[in-house]
Formats: C-alpha cells, structure tokens, sequence
C-alpha cells in the first residue's frame, strides 16, 4: 500500500494508505449490487484500488475500478416467477442459487487468474446464505468485510457472537418488530433455533464446496469466517430497528446507495404531474416478475386501481397488460429512486426490500407493505412499528382488502407524519455512511489485528454460555444440600 492523502473525520486527520481491494458479488440481483457498488464506489474515491467480480459493468471506465465480469457463470436472480420466491418465503430458491454462484465462482479460471495476478489486502463480499466466500480470504491470507444488503439473520448474528436474545428481540427471519407476548416470544425463540441449525447445514456444503478448490486441509466454512471476517457494514440505522445491542464491528451505513435524484423521462415525469390527485408507485422490486403474479392477485390490484382517483406507476415485466386500467401506466423499468423524490408521489406499494424501504424513508414515502419472502416480512413489521405503513398478506387478497388500505393510508396523514418523522431521525447522523465506509476500511487496513476484533467468537459455546460455571455452581448446591441431610439424618 502506498501513502495517498488524508482523511478528516470527527476532525481528527488520519493518514490513509491506497489498498488493492477484491470484492465479490454472490449472486447476480440489482437491488443487492446497488449497495455494494455504493460502498466500492466510495472506496475508488478516496483512492484504493478496486477489482470487482461482478455482473454488472459500467458503461464507462473508471480509475482504480477493475471489472471481471461474472455474468456468464453467476446465477441470476432479477425478474423470476413469484412462485419460486414465495414457496418458503424464498429460502431453498435463493440459498441454493448462492451456492451454486460459489461454487461457479470457484470453477472460473478468471477467478483463479485475478488471486495469481494481484496482491490484495482486503476483500470485500456480500453475505446472503452462507460463509462460502470466507475461503477467498483464507487463501490470500487477508483480512475481509462482508456487506449486508437485507436484514441480518438469526446465524450472522451468532457467528459474530452478538447478543440476539429472543425475549425481546425478534429474529430476523420472523414478521414482527417486538416479540411482546408469551406466544411471540416462544415462536422467536424457536424460530431463532430453526435458523442456525438452517443455516448450518447450508455452512456444511459451503464447506464442502470450499475443500474441493482450496483443499482437503482446508477449515470449515463457518470457521473461515469467524477468523476471516473482522467487520460488517450493515444496510441499516438505528432509528429503524427497535434497540438492540450491537458489537462495535457492526457498522451501519444504511442510505449508503440512495443517491441524489435525476431528472426524470418526459413521459413518467408528465404522467405524475397531471395527476391533480397524486401518484402511487408499485414495484415488488427486481427479483419478483410481476407478470408473473396469480392471476387473481393481479385482478384484484386493476379492479382497487380502477376506482381511485390517482394514477399509478406499475413495474410490469411485460409489453401489454391485458385489462389495464386507464389511471395505470406500466413500464418493466422505472427509475425507482428519482420517482420516489417527487413531491406528488403519494404512497409506495412495496413488498419490503432494505434498500427499497431505505429510499422510501429517505424522500419521506409512506409504504403499503406486502411482503412476499426473506426480511421483507420483519422489515415491512418494522416499518408498521414506526408507523409508516400497513402490511397485507400476500396470500390474501383483494380488491377491497387493497382499496381500503391505500384509502387509508393517503387519507389519513399520520402515516405521512410518521414518514417526516422518520426521515429525520435516519438522516440525524454525525456523519455520513459514506465517511463510515472509508474510515472503517481505513481502520481494517491498519489495525485488522486489534482487540475489538477478536471477539467472543472464539469462545467455545459452552464458555460462551458459562455452562462450565453453571455447571459447578448446581454441584456445588447439591453437594452441599447432600452433606447437609447427611448431617441431620445422623
């Protein structure tokens, strides 16, 4: 690494060094690149050196940023049939596709070819199912980051050894923002359980494929990455979760992505100003094919559009829709981000993406929540929780369950000052995520072998429970109620 420049933060100048950085996407998804991108973006800025294994290439060249391009061996994940996402809220579709991405990744020669060819110092990689790619660390010898662009689940949370207690934190993989009764808290303890073991076995093959290319010797997935992994950016803040305690490796840089707004095509930008009513968009974002919907769920949404007196802006992967309603303009694309910032854009009928719903907090939108798969269900019990949104059940709809809640929710303006309210406190931040990522890479870089990384990970378990000390207090108990009625039986 080299002396480049400095960086100010808190007002205190450190000296930063340009690092030849690897990141890694796992699988070929917009909404998931989008945050990562975001984050190697910023590093290329403040001078580090960046080759990305990714998809998704840019138009232009940019200095320091080197693209391998994946697209041809990574699975993609955009535009699929509901079914395959809905069926098990998506966990067997996505988890097995991210395996599949891994252990293609591990097939490419370009792959081999880019770890022969450069000396990195840092990777940087997305964790979506498993630990796979904590095998790149361990074969380059370096520290890594991994990135979350959704919700942090119940197994992330315990290979890093921060405190998930299920009684009054609910599990990431669960449709509640606070576990308050004794049902709640039962259910998310055991689904909490149900998630590591899950995850676990997912670990198991990740293991399995990682032995196969970097050798027989080589440690298992799981505990890769408790050596490997020294810090995780989270896509996320504080004010939209419920309190929690969080390791001090858990760097939140929720927001990172959403850019400034752009001008908006002619056609979109006169559709939403002629609206004297308002507008409402509608995107389950760029996994689910909406055309690919039941046929009586996509009924149900024509039949409650037809009767409003707003128009909306429908994400529609097809050409034509048969019955379109006249308020409705379709497109298989919409510039998500610039739509939301308009001041006429009403409502955000969503199924409840982190980055979505960071957007939508971002310009101030409030969100008719159906959640479809993953952390969409806790996210969108999240945004209920702050009172932001309604969130409707996707196996259960109608044109009156719909109607009733956009009526709802654009007539009554507490869901919009919930929105305001919100807004302020996810942006009242000392600085910003973007300041985060370069100081928190820059901290990796110099000092990956400090103590605040060296956590309780590599405690055994039943030191980390303090079953040991448990243990001998109940003997000790019962050897001393055992002495006594000794005694007073003689």
């Amino acid at each position: 690494m080299k002396l480049i420049g400095s960086l100010v933060y808190f007002g205190v100048i450190t000296f930063v060094h340009s690092a030849e950085i690897l990141s890694v996407l796992p699988l070929f998804g917009q909404s998931h690149w989008n945050v990562i991108d975001s984050i190697l973006q910023t590093l290329v800025s403040s001078g580090h050196n960046v080759t990305a294994i990714t998809p998704f290439l840019k138009k232009k060249k940019i200095y320091n940023y080197t693209e391998i391009d994946s697209s041809s061996y990574m699975n993609k994940i955009e535009a699929i049939n509901y079914n395959l996402v809905a069926d098990d809220n998506g966990y067997s579709y996505l988890n097995a596709a991210h395996l599949k991405s891994c252990e293609n990744l591990y097939k490419s020669k370009d792959f081999w070819k880019t770890l022969e060819n450069h000396k990195f110092d840092l990777v940087i990689g997305h964790f979506l199912a498993s630990t796979c790619y904590s095998y790149i660390a361990y074969k380059l010898q370096v520290p890594m980051i991994y990135v979350t662009s959704d919700a942090m689940n119940a197994r992330l949370h315990s290979l890093l050894v921060n405190p998930l207690n299920p009684s009054y934190i609910a599990s990431p993989n669960i449709p509640m923002a606070l576990p308050t009764s004794f049902c709640q808290r039962l259910e998310n303890f055991f689904n909490k359980m149900y998630v590591n073991i899950y995850y676990w076995w997912l670990d198991r093959k990740a293991t399995t494929i990682g032995k196969t290319y970097f050798g027989k010797n080589a440690p298992d997935a799981s505990s890769l990455f408790k050596s490997t992994t020294v810090l995780m950016f989270i896509n996320s803040y504080f004010t939209f979760e419920t309190s929690r305690p969080m390791i001090p490796n858990l760097i939140q840089i929720g927001g990172i992505h959403v850019s400034q707004p752009k001008p908006l095509p002619e056609d979109i930008k006169q559709f939403i100003e002629d609206s004297p009513d308002g507008v409402i968009y509608f995107s389950f974002g760029s996994i689910v094919k909406m055309d690919t919907l039941p046929k009586t769920m996509q009924q149900a949404f024509k039949e409650a559009f037809s009767e409003l007196p707003q128009r909306i802006l429908w994400k529609f992967e097809s050409d034509e829709m048969a019955n379109q309603p006249k308020n409705v303009m379709i497109k298989k694309w919409f510039p998500q981000r610039d739509i939301l910032s308009h001041p006429n854009v009403k409502l955000f009928i969503y199924h409840g993406g982190l980055s979505g719903v960071n957007e939508a907090i971002q310009n101030k939108v409030p969100i008719l929540g159906i959640p479809i798969f993953t952390d969409q269900f806790k996210n969108i019990a999240n945004c209920v929780h702050k009172g932001i949104s309604i969130s409707l059940d996707h196996n259960n709809l109608n044109k009156l369950i719909i109607l009733n809640a956009i009526k709802d929710m654009i007539g009554n303006p507490k869901y919009k000052n919930k929105a305001l309210e919100l807004f302020d406190k996810f942006n009242d931040r000392p600085v910003t995520p973007k300041q985060l990522v370069i100081y928190w890479t820059n901290y990796v870089l110099k000092f990956y072998k400090h103590e605040m990384f060296q956590n309780a990970a590599d405690l055994e378990w039943f030191k980390y429970y303090m079953f040991d000390i448990v243990t001998l207090l109940l003997s000790s108990i019962l050897l001393l109620v055992y002495v006594l009625r000794y005694f007073i039986e003689n």
